[in-house]
């Protein structure tokens, strides 16, 4: 398959139509991935495009097998029966080489063309399963080449639907022992919200500091350089931290079990924000500066935001002291009000 830059989105659509024809051709098994992308498109396209996918082919569920990393492979139980982690057959520091590539060659961190790598990725997984060496190949070119019109705004949110299902994604089982009630907090460095920076450092420890004396906090921290972001440190009384040695291939999986039973996630806008409205949980997050990020992400969060009633907030810290001035005392009363019942 040749994933052309001037396809039509009436083009790929029908590019997509044939794929779903060669799959319920027969029975073969069917690798998905791998994937070694970006959080926030695992969850806002990757996943809906597959469970779009598989919701129009047969059995699909029990002849797919995903390659995801981070011990993700459990987000995909409806649509695969089998997962194998790439961190099992691949290094951290080989995965972060072949994604440095992809940005080398395009400019961006995603896996726009099947590599090489990918392909060989896959035939490990695909011998370590028992699945043989004859199997079609879902590769994750396919969404971005699909839904690329989408966030580059030359298609409408109704080509989005016709390739992606977006039922709420299911909770993993919950990692560890945990507060009984706690928010889950993530800021971390991006091009929207630059470390270290003074303001966003402030803001950063302010935020932190206010949420740990209301309630406890579990920092959703990765003890290695597992995440395609550096996470920006905090500590104090009633801030937890995950387990300092979380191998490579459990990394994200402790993250999203500890993000899915949150009461509600504060952090950097971006992935983890998507992750947490994906499987239900209200979100607060900020950026400093609004570049080298697409305004369709944020439209489609706000659009599923309003659809399954999940409060997603996304601003400017610039603009953060609004909210506590217009609402706070709102706030405060209902606090109140619900602590007299």
């Amino acid at each position: 398959m040749t994933f052309s830059p001037k396809a039509t989105p009436a083009q790929r659509l029908k590019a997509v139509e044939r794929l779903i024809a060669e799959l319920k051709a027969d029975t073969r098994p069917i690798l998905l991935g791998p994937w070694r992308s970006e959080l926030g498109f695992e969850s806002l396209y990757w996943l809906p495009f597959l469970r779009k996918l598989a919701a129009q082919v047969p059995g699909f569920d029990k002849r797919a097998a995903v390659v995801t990393r981070g011990g993700l492979a459990p987000l995909y139980a409806p649509i695969a029966s089998q997962g194998y982690d790439l961190y099992a057959l691949r290094s951290v520091t080989e995965v972060r080489r072949e994604n440095l590539y992809d940005h080398q060659t395009t400019g961006l961190q995603k896996q726009l063309t099947p590599t090489a790598w990918d392909d060989a990725v896959l035939a490990d997984a695909a011998d370590a399963l028992g699945l043989g060496t004859v199997y079609h190949t879902i590769h994750p070119a396919w969404m971005y080449w699909a839904c690329e019109p989408f966030w580059n705004e030359d298609a409408g949110l109704k080509h989005l639907l016709t390739l992606a299902d977006f039922t709420p994604i299911d909770k993993p089982v919950i990692q560890g022992t945990l507060p009984p009630r706690y928010v889950a907090v993530k800021f971390y460095h991006r091009a929207t919200f630059p470390y270290p920076d003074a303001q966003v450092s402030a803001f950063v420890q302010q935020t932190v500091a206010n949420l740990a004396a209301q309630t406890d906090v579990v920092l959703l921290s990765s003890a290695g350089d597992y995440d395609d972001h550096g996470d920006i440190a905090c500590s104090g009384n009633r801030i937890h931290a995950l387990p300092a040695n979380l191998p490579p291939e459990q990394n994200l999986l402790w993250q999203a079990a500890v993000l899915a039973h949150a009461t509600a996630f504060v952090g950097t806008y971006g992935g983890v924000a998507q992750l947490a409205l994906r499987m239900g949980v209200p979100s607060v997050s900020f950026y400093q500066a609004w570049h080298a990020t697409a305004h369709g992400h944020l439209s489609l969060s706000s659009w599923l935001s309003k659809q399954t009633r999940v409060p997603f907030l996304a601003g400017s810290i610039d603009d953060s002291h609004l909210w506590s001035q217009v609402v706070g005392g709102v706030v405060v009363q209902r606090e109140k009000e619900q602590v007299a019942a």
